[in-house]
């Protein structure tokens, strides 16, 4: 097996078992530092305009998927829809008795009876109802999506970094959408860490690398990598692994990254 030559210490890790009358060769990794950070930090914003109702989280605190962590006022909301949805029962009636109308005007012209005119009259009249009464339904469907996006949810299960809104603030998304909360993964964390081409070797995506916090080591898989260079040294590489959060284990911390030596 070629070896790297590095600063980066290195250990055994693997087990040596006995084959016969000698010994295997032992399994070998690389053996790097790195820092444990924030899985899928997520700024969350509304994509509606409203004045903040309620903020029942605070910075730090651990939700469940779905949890609402802000509301907007939802009284312009509720009455937009409601006078939207009204509407569609009248224009509902109308339109169908211009469809029938059509009908009866088609039966005239096929007997002979009715015009060229009546008839383009009460066909237009006919899809004219038609499409003011769909587009009365797409408005009240618009008005009740707005609505839903009133309230910002928990997409999964999250751990608050900040809350940015107060109640009675007033959210404007027109131009640039503003950071209402700001969440990441509760259930699992990223170790990162800067390593040379011939550190990282053949891994890919998707493959697992254990990382260390002491004797607490957990079995992560790598999840991006990153290619970077200051234009004069030779590039580097941000290797990401997502991990399993541990008791104790917060982002900022030191950890290890145990890679396979290729």
């Amino acid at each position: 097996m070629k070896r790297i030559q590095s600063s980066w210490a290195r250990r055994l890790i693997g087990p040596v078992a006995l084959l016969g009358a000698g010994l295997a060769a032992p399994a070998w990794a690389v053996e790097i530092e790195g820092q444990l950070g924030f899985a899928d930090r997520v700024a969350l914003s509304t994509p509606v305009a409203g004045v903040v109702e309620s903020v029942p989280v605070r910075a730090g605190e651990r939700v469940e998927a779905g949890a609402l962590l802000l509301a907007l006022d939802s009284t312009p909301f509720d009455q937009r829809h409601r006078m939207a949805a009204a509407q569609i029962e009248g224009l509902s009636l109308a339109a169908d008795e211009a469809a029938l109308d059509a009908e009866r005007v088609q039966a005239l012209y096929d007997r002979t009876v009715g015009s060229d005119s009546e008839r383009a009259l009460a066909v237009i009249a006919r899809e004219q109802a038609q499409g003011e009464r769909d587009r009365v339904r797409a408005q009240a469907a618009l008005r009740a999506w707005e609505r839903d996006q009133a309230r910002l949810e928990a997409p999964f299960a999250a751990r608050i970094l900040s809350v940015d809104a107060a109640v009675g603030e007033v959210v404007s998304p027109q131009l640039t959408p503003p950071t209402l909360i700001e969440i990441a993964r509760a259930d699992q964390l990223l170790a990162t860490s800067r390593i040379s081409a011939d550190q990282l070797g053949s891994l890919a995506l998707g493959d697992e690398v254990t990382v260390a916090r002491g004797d607490d080591r957990r079995t992560g898989m790598v999840d991006a990598i990153r290619a970077f260079s200051d234009g004069n040294g030779p590039v580097q590489y941000e290797l990401a692994v997502r991990v399993e959060r541990g008791d104790g284990w917060r982002a900022g911390q030191s950890v290890v990254l145990e890679l396979p030596d290729d």
